[in-house]
């Protein structure tokens, strides 16, 4: 079944992989034109407006919005519309384009407008952290904290090699608190923790290997050793999945499961998909068939 005609509302971020694509806006853009939609557009200018954009298009019965950004505008535009029936498409402009390559999204703008009028629906779960949905993991511990200090001239450089640079610098500049996981399965204590809901993490690199976007559940791994010796083997060990079978980390699937600080009075960040969605304490659960994509 492919995406139903009628109208698109385009969500646009100039400032997406730095603006490295704006120039090549008027070209995705006629492109969207000539697939036979009623093409309306929003240009995104802070945090929060594509969610808006996207349950503005739910509200005004829209027949697919389309995010043309990177993860960070693809999360929010997910926001504003699951639950729904209204499809999202992605054509990948940013600096990682983490959902648009486990959905088998072309990279090449281009080539995935032509996704939009060839390809297919299907349902996909997310997970929801607190009150933030994700499509692809959410981060608790030294991954957020690495995604709110990143610097944005680095990370324009050096692309995700940007995280890896600052998440050093964090480790070695901050103490990781004690983080507690209960769920159903078990009880479990970590420095770093990782609800997957897809294979990647970032670029292709994955944390959660083994997670489905479509098995109603989410991959849970943690990390239980803070030594720089059990963190760097930790980050090295994931780049060829083996991490997940060493006696330090925890690696499981639930639907849903508390987080929690040991120490209540210590601040540990929560990220979604690459963006600050909050702190500890929080519910993260699975919303099985939650969203629409449009792909190959």
């Amino acid at each position: 079944m492919t995406a139903p005609k009628g109208r698109m509302l385009a969500i646009t971020n100039p400032a997406a992989s730095a603006g490295g694509f704006r120039r090549d806006m008027p070209r995705i853009m006629a492109a969207l034109g000539a697939l036979g939609y009623e093409l309306d557009t929003r240009q995104t200018k802070g945090p929060g407006d594509a969610t808006v954009f996207a349950r503005q298009a739910v509200a005004e019965a829209y027949g697919l919005v389309c995010a043309i950004g990177g993860d960070g505008t693809v999360n929010e535009t997910v926001n504003g519309l699951a639950g729904s029936d209204v499809p999202l498409a992605i054509v990948p402009t940013g600096t990682v384009n983490v959902l648009a390559m486990e959905l088998g999204i072309p990279l090449d703008p281009p080539d995935a407008v032509r996704v939009i009028e060839n390809g297919s629906l299907s349902w996909i779960d997310l997970g929801l952290a607190g009150d933030r949905y994700f499509a692809l993991m959410a981060g608790i511990g030294m991954d957020a904290r690495t995604v709110a200090t990143v610097n944005p001239v680095l990370k324009k450089t050096l692309k995700e090699a940007a995280f890896a640079v600052q998440g050093a610098v964090s480790y070695f500049t901050h103490e990781e608190p004690l983080l507690r996981v209960d769920c159903e399965e078990r009880s479990v204590e970590g420095y770093f923790a990782v609800f997957g809901n897809a294979a990647n993490y970032g670029g292709t690199f994955g944390i959660t290997p083994l997670a489905d976007m479509r098995d109603g559940l989410l991959d849970v791994c943690v990390l239980k050793d803070k030594s720089i010796l059990g963190t760097a083997w930790y980050w090295l060990a994931a780049l060829v999945n083996s991490h997940i079978s060493h006696p330090k980390v925890a690696y499981f699937r639930t639907k849903a499961a508390r987080v929690a600080a040991v120490d209540a009075r210590q601040e540990v960040l929560v990220q979604t998909d690459g963006e600050v969605a909050g702190k500890l304490p929080l519910e993260c659960r699975v919303v099985p068939r939650a969203l629409r994509v449009v792909v190959p």
